[in-house]
């Protein structure tokens, strides 16, 4: 399956933070600095896997905190990077229906699409501000070798939804200002930006 982009120019030849309004360009700021951070957080879980597999193999002296640390951080990466994604247009979409309709309804379509993630995004914020609250109080504890604060698990799950949310609000605003978005596969997108570079 292809992951399809509402522009047809992909964001990644765009500026990283988009201009316009102070708390738009903030929200782009946040959803930029939350995949930076996930980023390197694959770095680290690479340093991490490469430690590890060194420990166990080449001085027989496996660890026990590598598994319980890098399943940590990939849950955080995970959700900090969501943002960026719908930022960038990398979220996989079906267009069957809607890759050839009329701009307007194009732009309905992708308005309607914003409101599901960010009222989703909301809800997902809510309810798992009260089950993490609820961890930090009573003291819960992963069932891993380290045996963490689940709460350490949980709080990716609050920050990668808000980041979303605010970011898919962002660019509903933008919405009504931007041309319709024409949906085309990445291939499609790639292929158009190689031959608008090579003119």
């Amino acid at each position: 399956m292809a992951v399809v982009r509402a522009h047809p120019e992909p964001r990644a030849h765009r500026a990283p933070v988009e201009s316009g309004p102070k708390a738009l360009r903030l929200v782009d700021a946040l959803s930029l600095w939350a995949a930076r951070i996930a980023a390197v957080m694959i770095c680290v879980i690479a340093a991490i896997l490469a430690y590890e597999v060194a420990a166990r193999y080449v001085f027989h002296a496996p660890t026990r905190w590598t598994s319980d640390v890098g399943t940590t951080l990939m849950i955080w990466l995970s959700f900090l990077a969501m943002a960026q994604s719908l930022r960038s247009d990398g979220m996989i979409r079906i267009t069957a229906v809607i890759g050839n309709a009329p701009p307007a309804l194009r732009r309905l379509s992708q308005a309607f699409t914003l409101l599901v993630i960010a009222g989703f995004s909301l809800m997902a914020v809510w309810l798992c501000w009260g089950a993490m609250v609820e961890s930090f109080n009573m003291g819960r504890r992963q069932p891993t070798m380290l045996q963490m604060p689940e709460w350490i698990a949980e709080a990716p799950i609050i920050a990668g939804y808000a980041c979303l949310a605010l970011q898919a609000l962002a660019d509903l605003i933008r919405l009504p200002f931007r041309p319709a978005p024409v949906f085309v596969s990445s291939e499609e997108a790639e292929l158009h930006a190689l031959s608008e570079e090579s003119r």
